[in-house]
């Protein structure tokens, strides 16, 4: 790995690692379940809570490249929340994505022979919020057109210790990009179903995108989900991510579930 000790300790983040895939062959060559209701002017509310077995890789505003597997970050980890809360009526829509992460590492490392890290702590904000629209609706496909934005917000502190001091800095920067793109499912066979999700834009980065594709059961009161969430962005030197790094991705597996109501 190649990176400042400092950025590798301070912004990694990984939770329990889920991998829930098996039936993949299965599923894509099963017949469609029973047909769906018709959309109509209900409002129906969704609320999601997951758990993402993230790791993270990318480039450091130096140009040092890093890559931080799921086994090295969870030990890091204080506290963290996931969820993703909607709401329909007819064929529109809104959805909020959100991710927020709270992580420690106060293991002292050598930066030279004269400084040591003592603490490294951050706290970040992934919020991604879209209106939706219905664009397909039937017994085989559901397909929603999305346009919105994603807000990033990152705060970093630290503690060096030095000869004569030990110094404390703390920093925070925020990056919003409008987004546009589409989410839905395929229903298969004995309840199960294959959702997706894509969507890419800009703003104050120089760009941003998202892929998500997995397997689902629908129970009667919830839905089980399991998949492949990936996301990424890159920064332009004035950026406020753009004083970390240059390129960041996030992804790995995901598992939730969702309710309807």
């Amino acid at each position: 790995m190649k990176t400042k000790p400092a950025v590798v300790q301070a912004f990694i983040f990984k939770f329990p690692i889920l991998v829930l895939f098996g039936l993949a062959t299965f599923l894509f060559i099963a017949q469609p379940v029973m047909a769906e209701e018709a959309l109509n002017d209900d409002w129906v509310f969704s609320a999601s809570i997951y758990m993402w077995g993230a790791g993270i890789d990318g480039e450091t505003a130096t140009g040092d490249d890093f890559d931080v597997k799921f086994k090295d970050i969870l030990d890091n980890l204080d506290f963290t929340f996931m969820g993703d809360f909607g709401v329909n009526k007819g064929k529109w829509g809104v959805r909020t994505d959100v991710i927020y992460m709270d992580i420690k590492d106060d293991d002292s490392q050598s930066l030279t022979r004269r400084l040591t890290l003592k603490e490294v702590q951050i706290k970040a904000w992934i919020v991604t919020t879209v209106v939706t629209y219905n664009a397909i609706h039937s017994d085989r496909w559901h397909l929603d057109l999305q346009a919105g934005a994603r807000y990033l917000y990152l705060e970093p502190e630290m503690e060096i210790e030095g000869p004569v001091e030990t110094r404390k800095g703390s920093d925070d920067g925020d990056n919003l990009d409008g987004i546009v793109g589409f989410s839905g499912k395929v229903n298969l066979k004995y309840n199960f179903y294959l959702p997706f999700h894509f969507d890419v834009g800009g703003g104050d980065t120089k760009g941003t995108w998202q892929a998500y594709g997995g397997i689902g059961y629908k129970f009667n009161s919830f839905d089980l989900i399991a998949g492949y969430r990936y996301l990424t962005w890159k920064f332009d030197n004035d950026d406020s991510g753009g004083k970390l790094f240059n390129e960041l991705t996030v992804s790995g597996p995901l598992f939730g579930v969702t309710f309807q109501f």
